[in-house]
Formats: C-alpha cells, structure tokens, sequence
C-alpha cells in the first residue's frame, strides 16, 4: 500500500534536507596539547621503530622495540631492545632517571658469573647509544617536548587523515629544541652552521594522540629514514633498574677483564 501524498512529501523532504547538510570537517585536537595530558607519572607509551641509513651502497638498518615511562618532563626511564639487520645480536637496554644499564650479552669481553647488566658512564656510550636510552628512538625530532612539537606543527601543512608534513633545515631544528642535538653522520652537536634538512611525516589520533612518525634526515648524499609507531599511550608502565647482585660497573668490569686475561708468568723449572 503506498504512502498518500502528503506523507510521500514529508519522506522526500526529510531526505533532501539530509543530502544537503554538509558533512562536518575533521575535528582537530591539538597535538600538544593532547601530549600534555600523557606526560604524567604512571603513564606511559610503547614504541616500535624502523631506521634505514644509506651510506652508500649497502644501507645499514636498525630496529628498535620496547617502552617509556612518561613524566611531566618527558620520558623517566626507557625499557627497550635494539637491533640491526640482518639481524646478528640483540641490545638490552635499562635506563631509570640518568642511570643506563646495557645488558651483558652483547659485551665482547668475559663477564663475571650472574652479571646481567653493565652500568656505564654516559660519556663513556657514545652518541647512539646515549640518543637511544633517551627515548628508545632515533628520531631527531623530541616528540615528548610540547614546545618542540608545537613548533614542528606549527612549520607543518596539515592534510587530511590527521596529517601533518613539513620540512625544516638542521638550523632551524637546532632553534626549536632544546635538549643538544648531534649530527647523526659525524657525532658534533649541531651549530649555526650545521648542513642538511629533515622532512617529516606525522600522523595523531582524532583525539591528537600521536601515532607515528616518520622522518627523512639529509645530509649531503647521506639519508637517514626513521619510521616511529607510538602506542598504548596512557598505559601503566613500570620499569625499575635490575637487581643490585646482577649489575657490574664499567670500572669493575675493566678490572675482571684484565685479570681475566693476565698473561700466564713463565716457567721457572719448578714444574
């Protein structure tokens, strides 16, 4: 049975007022400021990461994964494993406040009996290894600083899909963050005459929440690409340094090799 005709108009102008309304935009949340909300004590964020470095014809690649306990200043302490392709040997890694564990599986060296975990001084790890215990990644970019990140969005296009690219010079990096940062080819800190540029990708969550990143650093001939995927933000993380009786230090560590490897005295006929 059909409509009659006054229903038949009220159907039909129900459905052109729906064709007509325009779809809402995106709704924008600030990255920042939804950065903000996650750096608190308790919380943290996984990270899994991607780095291909060309320097020439064979490139060299690394994979990291593990995650961060957050604070109102950034990461407090970092949880995670590395490694390069093809893949040979995994790094353990610990670090708690500004204290950083290596785990001992990886040393060259003899390790003493029940000796998980090497404490270094930082100085003593060089430029990767202290970049990597930062925050678990190679990214040049500070992405748990709201300050660095509102500047990189604010130099940014923003596309559809919550998207937002860019391109800045190594200069320019320079003046926008303000932890030191060190050119990835040759371990100097970065100056007012630093060479290269660095392009990015980075995509959030309706909510702001940052979901990956990808960068693009050149130097030169010389690229370096880094893909960061960030997730369980908000999670509970709790990362505590390993036990007292399975750390050694460096010093000591130093000591036990070279006794290790004392040379055997000479036989004096007495044998």
């Amino acid at each position: 049975m059909g409509l009659s005709t006054p229903k038949r108009w009220a159907v039909l102008t129900v459905a052109v007022l729906l064709a007509s309304t325009p779809v809402p935009a995106q709704a924008y949340t600030d990255p920042a400021g939804a950065l903000k909300r996650h750096l608190r004590a308790g919380h943290g964020v996984r990270v899994s990461e991607a780095t291909r470095i060309m320097l020439g014809k064979r490139p060299s690649e690394t994979r990291i994964s593990g995650r961060l306990r957050l604070a109102s200043t950034g990461p407090a302490a970092a949880q995670f494993t590395w490694w390069t392709l093809p893949r040979q040997e995994t790094y353990r890694v610990i670090r708690v406040g500004s204290t950083v564990y290596d785990g001992s599986n990886a040393h060259p060296g003899p390790i003493p009996d029940g000796k998980k975990w090497i404490r270094f001084p930082n100085k003593h790890r060089g430029v990767m290894a202290r970049d990597l215990a930062a925050d678990a990644s190679q990214q040049p970019i500070n992405v748990y600083d709201p300050s660095t990140l509102k500047a990189v969005l604010k130099r940014s296009t923003r596309k559809p899909g919550f998207l937002y690219q860019g391109t800045m010079s190594y200069q320019d990096l320079d003046k926008i963050t303000k932890t030191p940062l060190y050119h990835w080819t040759s371990g100097r800190p970065f100056g007012p005459k630093s060479k290269g540029k660095i392009t990015w990708k980075l995509w959030t969550g309706r909510d702001g929440t940052l979901k990956r990143l990808i960068t693009t650093d050149t130097e030169a001939s010389l690229v370096k690409r880094t893909d960061t995927r960030y997730s369980a933000w908000g999670s509970r993380v709790v990362i505590t340094a390993p036990p007292a009786d399975e750390v050694i230090d460096e010093a000591d560590l130093l000591e036990h090799i070279r006794n290790e490897n004392e040379p055997i005295p000479e036989d004096e006929g007495n044998t």
